[in-house]
């Protein structure tokens, strides 16, 4: 993929290769692109919330978030996706955390977005308070 960006589709492809659905050189099944679709911009929203970063734009994901990105869609949507047990808090705490002792939010994915992110400016409108 050349560009400094990626969509939301190639996003949808990396959580079902790195949720172990998708096999190589097979299409992604209708209803596992479904699933993960829907859920997207309540994550990413999410995501923002926490302060971890914000994705102003599902189809113009910032290339050097996309494989954290994908890591943290991918522990959030794995139960959905049929993953259980073991296997679901590993790929949960791979991604936003929160399996386990692992806190929300300190997750490997979450950590390296953090500190990507930080001391980036954010170009949000500053608040002041005049006395």
């Amino acid at each position: 993929m050349a560009g400094p960006f990626r969509t939301s589709s190639d996003l949808i492809t990396l959580v079902l290769q790195r949720a172990g659905v998708l096999s190589i050189g097979n299409p992604p099944d209708v209803e596992d692109v479904a699933n993960v679709s829907t859920q997207l911009d309540s994550i990413l929203r999410k995501i923002a919330g926490l302060e971890i970063a914000y994705v102003a734009d599902p189809d113009n994901i910032p290339g050097d978030w996309f494989s954290d990105l994908a890591d943290i869609v991918a522990g959030e949507c794995g139960s959905s996706l049929g993953i259980v047990g073991e296997e679901l808090m590993t790929l949960v705490n791979k991604g936003l955390g929160g399996a386990g002792a692992v806190e929300i939010g300190a997750g490997t994915a979450a950590k390296s977005l953090k500190i990507i992110t930080r001391g980036k400016p954010t170009y949000e409108v500053q608040r002041m308070q005049c006395f």
